[in-house]
């Protein structure tokens, strides 16, 4: 993911993010950002609430961790598809800006977080979604593309909070975040509240995600138990879009899918 250096943001901003995380609902599971990026693009204040993953173990970080130098970056293959890599050891370019972007239609999306997706995947999240519902779950989107700059300030204000070390277990540096791409989405339902949990796993509507997903083209990027693998906690609503054909072949391979894209 992009490099990120460590750099203070007026204290206001970062007061005010803070003061909207905290009205936003979130609990102690979740904090300034949902799975490793946040907020959507319009940098609203509705968007600067959105959810963190699981701060297990992050108690004891500080905003004083030294920061080390960034991680090298594998340059972008040239022309960014909706299957080019992007993870902690491949960024997107910072003026990348994905094509045929259109906002998610409001029926489909969280109360008070507006979205935007590809047109594909935005058909494709309808129909995965009116299934769902026909299958009696209320499933949303919370979050969807964001752009470069939104996660630059987004990983700046996880990195003030809780230090840089811990930020990178939770959060996506700018250029490293699949939101980039325009073909993710963070999902929820009431059951958690519209917030993005790990709780959300076992309720019947991440279930339901989980063994169904990849029949409309969407893959859970960070499965459980694949830290290792990832580099980020188990976001159990984080799905991308590759498209039908490719997520069935995912799904058959067992990867996770960097393993999965890099083969």
């Amino acid at each position: 993911m992009s490099k990120l250096r460590s750099r203070a943001l007026p204290l206001a901003l970062v007061a005010a993010a803070l003061l909207l995380a905290a009205c936003g609902g979130d609990t102690t599971e979740r904090s300034p950002t949902p799975s490793p990026s946040t907020t959507t693009n319009s940098g609203s204040p509705t968007s600067a609430t959105a959810a963190s993953p699981t701060p297990s173990g992050l108690a004891t970080a500080t905003a004083n961790d030294t920061q080390p130098p960034p991680p090298a970056t594998a340059p972008p293959a040239a022309g960014v598809t909706i299957l080019s890599t992007v993870d902690k050891d491949h960024a997107l370019p910072a003026d990348y800006v994905p094509p045929t972007l259109v906002a998610i239609p409001v029926a489909y999306l969280a109360p008070g977080w507006p979205g935007e997706l590809r047109q594909e995947a935005v058909d494709a999240l309808v129909r995965m979604l009116d299934d769902a519902a026909a299958a009696g779950h209320d499933v949303r989107a919370r979050s969807a593309y964001r752009s470069y700059a939104t996660q630059e300030t987004t990983f700046n204000l996880w990195v003030d909070q809780l230090g840089y070390d811990a930020a990178v277990k939770v959060s996506a540096m700018a250029g490293h975040s699949e939101h980039q791409l325009g073909t993710t989405a963070d999902l929820t339902s009431p059951a958690v509240g519209w917030d993005l949990l790990e709780s959300f796993g076992p309720t019947p509507e991440g279930q339901w995600l989980a063994a169904n997903a990849h029949t409309y083209g969407f893959v859970l990027s960070y499965p459980a138990g694949a830290e290792a693998i990832t580099g980020y906690s188990y976001e159990p609503w984080h799905f991308r879009y590759i498209g039908t054909a490719e997520a069935q072949a995912w799904k058959a391979s067992g990867l996770t899918l960097n393993q999965y894209l890099l083969q």
